[in-house]
């Protein structure tokens, strides 16, 4: 059975009105050490892949999110022994991101996650949120509007 991983994808609006989304570093000694990712982590058992996405969040860059909030990016990605959810929220209006599990974070334009050193299985993920952006840019209806 793959190991099961969730993750967030947090959003904000950024100064220019454009959304920006919050990436996280990961420690040097850890797998895949300096890459960036989508801040999450393992599924524990009796926990939903939401509640783990919501737990890891906070636990790794301090950010408080209830996991009823959260919204799958798409389906579960099976990358091997890995089967990775992707979800999204906005930020709330006192988040103040800080590496406590992580050694950096920062916000980005979607245009500069692709210059950003990744995952190898990151990589849907990744254009899921691009494609998030697009839409959200031009204004197509989701299930939660881009507001902040």
């Amino acid at each position: 059975m793959p190991s099961a991983i969730a993750a967030v994808a947090i959003a904000r609006n950024g100064p220019g009105g454009c959304p920006e989304w919050l990436v996280a570093r990961r420690l040097p000694s850890s797998t895949l050490g300096d890459y960036w990712e989508w801040p999450g982590g393992k599924v524990e058992p009796g926990e939903s892949a939401a509640q783990a996405a919501a737990r890891e969040l906070l636990e790794e860059v301090g950010v408080r999110i209830a996991a009823k909030d959260l919204r799958a990016v798409g389906p579960t990605i099976h990358a091997g022994p890995l089967a990775l959810d992707l979800f999204w929220t906005m930020a709330p209006h006192d988040a103040a991101p800080r590496a406590i599990g992580c050694a950096q974070v920062r916000w980005v334009e979607s245009s500069e996650l692709s210059q950003l050193r990744f995952p190898p299985a990151n990589a849907p993920l990744t254009e899921g949120i691009v494609a998030l952006d697009r839409d959200l840019r031009s204004g197509s209806p989701h299930d939660r509007p881009f507001t902040s």
